[in-house]
């Protein structure tokens, strides 16, 4: 028997309106200020020109996981007028909708056509694998120009989409702007008094053309803001939100100045192998150690007023390092905040290092004009180790630490030394996920010459702070024996014990039992059969042999009470009868929960709509009204609240705006009996042009790792929600994303590509944790038992679930790959808990794989137990 808990069609609940103005004020503070000569904020009951695709075709999100079920998606242009600003440019708009829709109307009918040969699966794949390109804009002529001559004010909106399965490229209409919106921009800068350029886009592009426009009044990064984002833009236009973000990327003057440009994913033909040759030098890291200006730096962000920090005092304080700076609104007119940063230069020692690292951050409060705050950041002193391959330990090396205060990665002021007069170990690890081949690193030896030694002077007049032993307190991790190692002493796969399996079985406990304190969890897993135990870590999927994105349609064999949240994806249903084990729904979308915001239930409760149809844009495919019958039977509503990009929520630099966004998804989780949020995506941006970067929060670690924590421990405050870090790791291309080995050297990997989840494992503990794509130095990630086990659950203490992406283990595709797919018994053996979304594949494979004894029951069991623990945490089934 299912049980729905979605609303009756057209209620709109308090709570909705509630969680709207949290996300619009957080997309708001998190949109960034890049050009400014004073013409903003707009004046009440401006009229203004708005031109380019994005204002009325507003791109509320990327495509893929991490879409959203909003019931409203408000445009720019619509944002405007609903805060007062008149639009007297209707006929271009009306004239590009036109001609974007037939080309929308077209794209869809064609992917129509694949999704009517070849299944509605077929057709997401090639949607996402295809994404719609928009193609030239329309020229603004002196007919349009004339329409507007009420208007001294411009405002271009450049539109960009991307999103799971492809990646952008470097190319006009994409990173690059198109020959029509540069004629267009040119028109309207020499016509207009004033041009506002708004950048609705998922990432960085190559803005170099707009700041050779003579009439550039205002640039701003809008990002992608979910249904809120025309009303958080005007908010920003119209001074409501005075702009307080700050990049978490470096952009470039051009895409060429990026390390890895020539040799990212496609841009050399080579889908298969991907060499990480600029090791840790990733964004800013590279930028600032080469010597390269970037056209925005990473930390950068303008506001309507002006600030000074000073006063900056550094001192110890246990094991801490703790940095004082006073903040100033110098600005007359306006209030403001201003984020402090702070960042380190190791100078010294044997390994190469970046010229500087952020180390800390705060955000002042609201100073008005003339006001003054001062703010304090406390930095763990271990955190400035480095990581020594040659030893496997994080070491604090001999040398001095320049610590530094500012605004942005390139305005800042030294503000003291460290200096360690021998090298400090802070951390024992082991050798892990080491790559099998030389990999040639870049080096900035030379290029840091110079800047070393024009700081020398400067360095000599600071404060000096001595780092000794004292201040660290060492770790030495301690290692478990895999399980498959023991169990080949043990002579499991050989003699007479291969393939032998016993279960404890003299009666069956249920669930429900340990809940009431009448039976323990290990008896309880000792007790499974081995069938069971397959059905228990493989995905529902695997009971209708589906082998995609999304659990909707279809209805458990069961007389068990079964929660519904359609649209979610789910743990098996087999054993609900029998054993009383629930269901977990587990919801995909970075920007909020992506539910069927419309399902359909027949008189005897069966669920008619498919849950892929929660994916953006599915409809369209359809082409038709997905519900079948809304007179005979019952419709019930799901809409979420859709959150501003991972991105554009990094942007605000505000713990307080993470917290609040992630009370937002917990409260909605316990809404709609969601366990398990697919989200937040914590890939780096080590390159402009992956199509998902929208999703991730940052090409710096820190950053990643403080937002994630803060979202992570707000969503975990709520009783039965939980989170799901992924994907884990390297998933840092879509093209060929399934197939891509990754070859990283040992230290990058673990200083930029781990640590943001590190730092999220250790200060928010996670219920889950999801495996990427790809290999990483020729392993896949979903079979690394290093990767999963030694790092994850040994060193970082990790005590979650770990589930894999969707159909990893598929071999569909390996005629077409170098490298052929992870394997069900590889998941298992790595500590790889739960194969998702499952299928009758999966589940023969992983039960042969037991029965040859390639995978032992112990492996089977501890796989399963961490399942169950998750589902006790979470309270499934409630």
């Amino acid at each position: 028997m299912n049980k729905y808990y979605g609303s009756k069609p057209g209620v709109i609940a308090k709570w909705e309106q509630e969680h709207t103005d949290i996300v619009r004020d957080a997309a708001a503070r998190g949109m960034v200020l890049l050009e400014h000569d004073g013409t903003l904020p707009l004046k009440s009951g401006a009229k203004v020109a708005l031109y380019g695709q994005g204002g009325r075709n507003t791109i509320f999100c990327g495509l893929g996981a991490a879409s959203f079920t909003s019931r409203q998606e408000v445009t720019i242009e619509e944002g405007l007028e609903r805060a007062g600003v008149t639009i007297v440019s209707k006929g271009y708009l009306d004239r590009y909708e036109k001609e974007l829709k037939a080309k929308e109307d077209a794209y869809y009918k064609d992917i129509r056509e694949t999704a009517e040969k070849e299944g509605l699966i077929h057709g997401v794949v090639r949607m996402y694998g295809e994404p719609f390109a928009p193609g030239p804009q329309p020229r603004i002529t002196e007919q349009d120009l004339k329409e507007a001559a009420q208007a001294d004010t411009a405002i271009f909106v450049v539109a960009r989409e991307s999103g799971e399965g492809a990646d952008r490229k470097n190319a006009e209409g994409d990173y690059l702007f198109s020959r029509e919106e540069k004629e267009n921009l040119r028109i309207l800068s020499e016509h207009f008094k004033k041009l506002i350029v708004l950048l609705n886009v998922g990432g960085q592009m190559d803005t170099s053309y707009l700041r050779s426009l003579p009439n550039l009044s205002a640039l701003v990064f809008i990002g992608q803001a979910a249904g809120v984002i025309g009303l958080a833009a005007a908010d920003v236009l119209t001074g409501k939100v005075i702009p307080e973000g700050k990049l978490v990327d470096t952009w470039a003057e051009n895409y060429h100045d990026y390390p890895n440009s020539e040799n990212f994913a496609a841009m050399n033909g080579d889908l298969d192998d991907e060499w990480y040759t600029e090791g840790i030098y990733v964004g800013y890291r590279y930028f600032d150690s080469f010597g390269i200006a970037p056209a925005y730096p990473f930390g950068y962000g303008l506001s309507y007023t002006s600030f000074s920090i000073s006063e900056s005092r550094v001192y110890k304080e246990n094991g801490k390092l703790v940095v004082k700076a006073a903040v100033s609104n110098t600005g007359t007119l306006y209030e403001g905040r201003e984020t402090v940063q702070v960042y380190v230069s190791a100078r010294g020692g044997d390994l190469e290092k970046p010229y500087q690292e952020l180390k800390g951050f705060a955000k002042t409060d609201t100073l008005k004009p003339g006001e003054s705050q001062t703010v304090e950041i406390p930095i763990e002193i271990k955190d400035l180790a480095s990581y020594r391959e040659d030893q496997a330990a994080w070491i604090l090396e001999k040398g001095d630490y320049l610590v530094r205060v500012g605004n942005s990665s390139r305005n800042t002021c030294a503000a003291a030394v460290l200096r360690a007069e021998e090298d400090i170990l802070c951390e024992q690890c082991r050798n892990l996920c080491v790559p099998k081949e030389t990999i040639e690193e870049i080096s900035a030896a030379e290029a840091g010459k110079d800047q070393k030694a024009a700081e020398d002077q400067a360095v000599s007049d600071l404060t000096v702070l001595k780092i000794t032993r004292e201040d660290i307190t060492v770790r030495r991790n301690i290692y478990r024996q895999p399980l498959w190692e023991a169990a080949k002493e043990a002579g499991f796969e050989t003699g007479e014990n291969r393939g032998k399996i016993e279960t404890d079985a003299d009666f069956l406990p249920r669930f429900e039992q340990i809940l009431d304190g009448k039976e323990s969890l290990d008896h309880f897993v000792n007790s499974l059969s081995p069938e069971e135990l397959v059905y228990l870590c493989v995905g529902n999927a695997g009971e209708e042999d589906a082998t995609f994105v999304t659990y909707g349609s279809g209805n458990a064999a069961t007389d068990a009470v079964i929660p519904m949240a359609p649209g979610t994806c789910d743990t098996t249903r087999t054993l609900a009868k029998s054993r009383g084990i629930p269901n977990m729904h587990m919801s995909d979308g970075g920007s909020g929960l992506r539910l069927l915001n419309q399902f359909e239930v027949d008189k005897e409760g069966n669920l008619l709509t498919d849950g892929v149809i929660s994916v953006r844009n599915v409809d369209k495919i359809i082409g038709k009204d997905y519900i079948t019958d809304r007179v005979h039977n019952q419709v019930f509503e799901q809409y979420t609240t859709g959150l501003p990009s991972a991105t554009l929520l990094a942007q605000t630099w505000d713990e307080e705006c993470w917290r609040k966004c992630g009370e937002v998804i917990g409260k909605e989780m316990q809404r709609f009996h969601v366990e398990l949020w697919l989200a937040p995506s914590m890939n780096i941006h080590r390159n402009p042009l992956c199509g998902r970067n929208f999703e991730y929060y940052s090409e710096d670690p820190l950053i990643t790792g403080a937002c994630a924590s803060a979202v992570t421990r707000a969503v975990q405050s709520f009783r039965c929600a939980g989170v799901t870090m992924k994907h884990f790791a390297c998933n840092n291309q879509e093209d060929n994303r399934h197939g891509v080995n990754v070859h990283i050297s040992e230290r990058a990997l673990r200083e930029i590509y781990l640590k943001g989840y590190e730092i999220a494992v250790k200060k928010a503990e996670p219920a889950a944790m999801m495996s990427s794509y790809n290999l990483l130095n020729g392993i896949h990630t979903a079979n690394h038992y290093e990767l999963l086990t030694s790092i994850a659950r040994d060193e970082w203490g990790f005590d979650g679930m770990i589930m894999t992406d969707w159909g990893t283990t598929s071999p569909a595709e390996d005629d077409k790959r170098k490298y052929k797919a992870s394997t069900c018994a590889g998941c298992i053996q790595a500590g790889n808990d739960l194969i998702m979304p499952g299928s009758q594949g999966d589940i023969k494979a992983l039960y042969e794989a037991v029965k040859a004894g390639d995978v032992t029951m112990e492996e089977l069991r501890l796989c399963g137990k961490r399942i169950l623990k998750t589902m006790l945490r979470l309270e499934a089934g409630r």
